[in-house]
This record gives C-alpha cells, sequence and structure tokens, in this order.
C-alpha cells in the first residue's frame, strides 16, 4: 500500500455522537473557530475523553489556563462557595471572597493593588485604558502606546485593528487605532518610536502566539531601564506565560527584580482551570488612576471567580509549579534535541517546535490526536514564519498533571514519530 501523507490523510471525528454535535455546532455557532474534530465530554488530570469513549492527553491545556483538568481543591472552593448563596454579587457591595482574592494575589505577585476582570481580552484593554487615562493627566492630547510586531494581547477592537502583521487578528478592518504604535520587538525599535506623546510600552515577556517566541535578560532589562529614562510605564502581557508556566510566577522574574514592570495582566490559569478570571496587577503609581466609575466589570471579581482564584493560587505556591514547570520542561525537551530540522525552544512547560521546510504543523497536530496512535495527543498547530520558512506548534501540557512517565509515553509512541514523519515528507 502506498504511503499518504499527512496533509493527504481524511481525518474524521472520531465516532457518531462527535459527527452529530459538530454538525449541530456548524449549524447554529458563528465561525469564528475551526476547531479540531474531537468533542470533550469530560477531562481528569491531563487527560480530554471525548463523547465518543475515547481520550487524548491534552498538551494545550486551553492555551495555558489548566493546571490539572478537575484541580480538587478549585473545585470544592467554587462548590462550598455555590452553597453559601452569594452566586454573583457585584462589586456595588464588599464581599469577604473578594477581599482575600486581592491580597492573595498581591502577596503571591510583589504587586501593590488589583483590578479584576473575568477574560485576558478584557484585563488588557483596561491596561491600556488605564495608560490613556494617565495621558489624560498629564495633558498628552495624541497619546500613543507602543506595541511589538507578532503580539497577541486578546480580540478587543484595539488590538485587532491594529494587528497588520496578521491577517486572521485584523480580520479585514480597514481601520487603524491612533493610539496604537506597532514596531519590531527590538530596543532600537522601541527607542525610536518613543516620542513625546507615548505613555507607556505594552509587551508580552514571551509571546505565547507567534511561535511561542521567548526573549532574553538583556531585552527586558534594557527595555525597563529605557522606559524608566523616559518617564514612561512598561506592562507585561503574562495572561499566557504567568503562574507558573514559564518557570517562575510572572516570567519576568526570570531577569530579576530589576525588570519589574509597571503592571501585568493576567489570566488563564488564575480560575484553575474551572472560573473565568483575569486581572491587571501593579504598582500604586500605576493603579491610582483607576477612580470610582473609570472602570468597572459585572463579573470581574465575583465571589465563585475569587474563591476559585486564591484555590489556584494556593495550589500554584503550595504544589510548586514554577519548579514543576521548569524540571518537566527541561525533560520534555531533551527528548526531542536530537530530532533533525526542528525549531527547539522553552521556558519551563512552554514548549515551541518548529518544523523547517514545512507551511503549517496542522496535520501533524491532526495526526497526533485523529490518527491511528497510542496514547491520542491534542497540541494545536501554530503560525508560519516565512522568512525561517517555519512552521510552529505550541505545546503546554498541564503543570500539575503530567509526569515524566507520562511524557515518555506520550513522546516516544506518538509525539516523536509523528515528528519525524512530519519533516521528512
Amino acid at each position: 500500500m502506498d504511503y499518504v501523507p499527512f496533509s493527504k490523510r481524511k481525518y474524521e471525528p472520531l465516532g457518531p455522537k462527535s459527527k452529530a454535535l459538530i454538525e449541530k455546532t456548524k449549524k447554529y455557532s458563528a465561525t469564528n473557530y475551526e476547531p479540531y474534530p474531537f468533542v470533550v465530554s469530560h477531562s481528569s488530570g491531563p487527560w480530554l475523553y471525548d463523547v465518543d469513549g475515547n481520550r487524548a492527553l491534552d498538551f494545550l491545556s486551553a492555551y495555558s489556563t489548566i493546571l490539572s483538568h478537575g484541580l480538587e481543591e478549585v473545585l470544592q472552593a467554587v462548590e462550598l462557595e455555590l452553597r453559601r448563596g452569594t452566586d454573583v454579587t457585584s462589586r456595588a457591595l464588599y464581599t469577604e471572597a473578594y477581599a482575600e482574592f486581592v491580597e492573595t494575589l498581591c502577596s503571591v505577585t510583589g504587586y501593590e493593588r488589583v483590578l479584576p476582570k473575568s477574560d485576558g481580552g478584557s484585563a488588557t484593554d483596561a491596561a491600556l485604558k488605564g495608560l490613556l487615562m494617565h495621558a489624560g493627566k498629564r495633558k498628552i492630547s495624541n497619546p500613543n502606546i507602543i506595541l511589538t510586531n507578532e503580539y497577541f494581547h486578546g480580540r478587543t477592537i484595539s488590538f485587532t485593528a491594529s494587528a497588520d502583521f496578521d491577517p486572521d487578528q485584523k480580520a479585514g478592518m480597514l481601520i487603524n487605532v491612533p493610539y496604537i504604535k506597532v514596531v519590531d520587538h527590538d530596543l532600537n525599535s522601541i527607542e525610536q518610536a518613543i516620542d513625546e506623546n507615548t505613555i507607556g510600552v505594552f509587551v508580552e515577556t514571551h509571546k505565547g502566539e507567534g511561535g511561542p517566541l521567548f526573549y532574553g535578560k538583556d531585552f527586558f532589562i534594557g527595555l525597563r531601564k529605557l522606559t524608566h529614562s523616559k518617564g514612561i510605564f512598561l506592562g507585561a502581557d503574562e495572561i499566557q506565560t504567568g503562574l507558573g508556566r514559564c518557570g517562575y510566577i510572572m516570567a519576568w522574574q526570570e531577569f530579576g527584580e530589576d525588570a519589574r514592570p509597571d503592571f501585568v495582566t493576567l489570566g488563564k490559569a488564575l480560575g484553575g482551570g474551572v472560573m473565568p478570571v483575569s486581572a491587571v496587577v501593579g504598582k500604586e503609581d500605576y493603579m491610582k488612576i483607576f477612580k470610582p466609575g473609570t472602570d468597572g466589570s459585572t463579573f470581574g471579581g465575583n465571589p465563585l471567580a475569587c474563591r476559585a482564584a486564591v484555590a489556584s493560587l494556593n495550589a500554584i505556591i503550595s504544589k510548586d509549579v514554577p519548579a514543576r514547570s521548569r524540571e518537566l520542561g527541561n525533560y520534555f525537551v531533551s527528548k526531542l534535541k536530537d530530532i533533525k530540522h526542528l525549531d527547539i525552544d522553552h521556558r519551563g512547560l512552554l514548549i515551541r517546535v518548529g518544523m523547517k521546510g514545512i507551511k503549517t504543523t496542522k496535520y501533524a497536530c491532526l495526526e497526533m490526536l485523529l490518527g491511528n496512535r497510542n496514547p491520542r495527543v491534542f497540541m494545536k498547530a501554530g503560525h508560519y514564519n516565512a522568512e525561517k520558512d517555519v512552521a510552529y506548534t505550541r505545546i503546554a501540557p498541564p503543570p500539575l498533571a503530567i509526569t515524566k512517565d507520562l511524557i515518555d509515553y506520550a513522546l516516544d509512541n506518538t509525539v516523536i514519530p509523528v515528528l519525524k514523519e512530519a519533516v521528512y515528507q
């Protein structure tokens, strides 16, 4: 029988229930997502189970959201709060849960104040608003905020309309946001872009969607010194990289306390994989701009979210997620280093695998999930870099559920054989 490359194979749902639910979804849902045809019924630990009885190891973790599927301490905290009857209490009242949440998050991050939100996009958007309010306080009538190419800060209008480098994010919009400047991700480009109207620079410590792409101490310390010297704010988006994923509570901490930004956006793992929770944390000088009425969120800081976040933060600290991520990430990458034609880098358990000479990793990912493989493994195709002729995929296993034995099981039987086939097709 002739060999059929992955790109020529037909990958179907794994059973009749999956097929029916996919058809129903396609009939009624907006088409802004293109999910892989695996219909999740439930999850546990590192495993996803579909409605037809199949299972797959989760190597995406909902874009770094999952510490472990069904993390018991988070489930118990949310259930207890539900039974207390508080449900969604607006910020028009004080709550015990919110007080504990903001105190815990400040203690864990070393920042002075918290602005609660419910998802990453609302947190990054609020961070921009804070910068623009500071510009108003300084009487800057035409302010600008500097971002760097290949960013992903969520899908609010400010970010998507300015994403000329990514047609999918730009989504056909023919406008640009006047207060956003997008420059190359290097110190010289950023310095050249700063002018008398610049109020701040907002970057991802490492870019989760662009590869991932990882940056070093010289860049981040240099950027911190540059923004200090110009008297402008520095913000770091750690929605994907924060809370232990990259081997530190916040990824910028790899570079030392001198790198501390004025504010950081956090999310995803903050809710323990159970509740949508995000936040802006920051120094007093930045956060004091938020006065009553300047920002708000119906669900931001609600008691259920706060209980989930505190339980998640306690688990991250007590189980030393940063150390686990460093150890397991190093082990994972060590097993891939001898495979030719791969571009590999990582911080903790955020791992980049680039396949040289191919345009997409989609078919390799589909083969791992839907092909005749044991175990099935779920990871998602990333971007193609035309300059390097490399197609990327991001690997982000759940740090409290994955083990060295499971890494061996997945890599030896599925991931490595598929990667080797893919780069030689």
